[in-house]
């Protein structure tokens, strides 16, 4: 029981890295909240937010800074649809 916990720890560590969970600010407003790597790079999942309106402009996976992979809304957060680089 001890040793699987500890291959499923090391498999989630090698398979997300040293991430941490942030919230990032431009101007007060909150323009991103999730996962970045040690260089403070946009990496794993996260959500993006439209500084005038404050609403998920998109939610999904990124990768080196980009949108990878998710969904995007308008700038009212409505009207989703998928996202795929």
């Amino acid at each position: 029981m001890r040793l699987a916990l500890t291959i499923a720890i090391i498999c989630t560590i090698a398979l997300t890295g040293c991430q941490k969970e942030v919230k990032q600010y431009q101007n007060g407003k909150l323009v991103y909240e999730g996962a970045v790597d040690n260089n403070g790079v946009r990496e794993g999942t996260g959500k993006l937010y439209d500084t005038q309106t404050g609403k998920v402009v998109f939610e999904g996976l990124f990768r080196n800074g980009l949108m990878l992979k998710g969904t995007m809304y308008d700038k009212n957060g409505e009207n989703p649809h998928p996202y795929q680089e």
